[in-house]
């Protein structure tokens, strides 16, 4: 009877044991890869970059370089990537520095922050249809009165994704706000990340066109841009710097 007891014991301890054990999550299927961060890692892109008055588009186009530098560890004992940004007229110009973005990760989600800004990039796991709150460290104040936050949401994750000259075979775009396409504005934001290389493509669209078509300043046209910004980043290379 004694042995009988102790067998149990033993069992259910065995049992308990079991049921505590630490389940390491699977990052690769979670998405993790969307968003490598190593140091030396650096990505360059093509921009075009527009900006509308009064139906007129002024045009710049120059090359963007991230570079992930340095890490630290902050006063919450978290890690940090140190990402610089520099910026060239052409791919014969040589670099110059512009601005420094900060970077953390972590098994929930990836956060950008830049002049004291900060933006949920992404979240774990990477699953179409997701959303999350882009701006849930900002406080957006407009006249004292708080904007409601941002809604970001995962579309067509898994699928292919062309951008400049290059397909890329598995991706997850990242729907920004809600996208509007009316007579009187236009917002249109997205970024597009490829497994195992980052960001691919970013389009920033926010237009507002004229409300009276028949006013001298936008006569019998509809599509007048009183103004706006539109701005499309194409990915051109990436590596690791030696």
């Amino acid at each position: 009877m004694k042995r009988t007891l102790l067998f149990l014991v033993l069992l259910a301890g065995f049992v308990v044991g079991c049921d505590t054990k630490t389940v390491e999550p699977d990052l690769h299927a979670a998405g993790y890869d969307y968003y490598p961060l190593n140091v030396g890692d650096f990505r360059i892109y093509d921009v075009t970059n527009i900006f509308y008055r009064n139906n007129v588009g002024d045009t710049t186009r120059f090359q963007l370089r991230e570079r992930v530098d340095t890490t630290f560890t902050d006063q919450t004992n978290t890690l940090n990537y140190k990402i610089i940004r520099s910026i060239r007229p052409n791919a014969n110009s040589s670099w110059r520095d512009d601005s420094v973005i900060v970077v953390t990760k972590s098994v929930t989600n990836v956060i950008l922050s830049k002049d004291n800004t900060k933006w949920v990039k992404l979240v774990f796991p990477v699953v179409s249809g997701k959303t999350w709150k882009g701006d849930a460290y900002n406080s957006n104040q407009i006249e004292n009165k708080e904007e409601p936050k941002e809604n970001y949401r995962f579309s067509n994750v898994g699928e292919p994704f062309t951008a400049g000259n290059e397909t890329y075979p598995e991706t997850a775009t990242v729907i920004q706000g809600t996208p509007s396409k009316n007579p009187v504005q236009l917002d249109d934001r997205k970024e597009v990340y490829a497994h195992g290389i980052g960001m691919v493509y970013r389009l920033f669209n926010r237009v507002v066109y004229c409300r009276d078509t028949e006013s001298v300043q936008c006569p019998y046209d509809a599509g007048y841009k009183l103004n706006g910004h539109e701005r499309i980043e194409v990915l051109s290379s990436y590596g690791t710097m030696k």
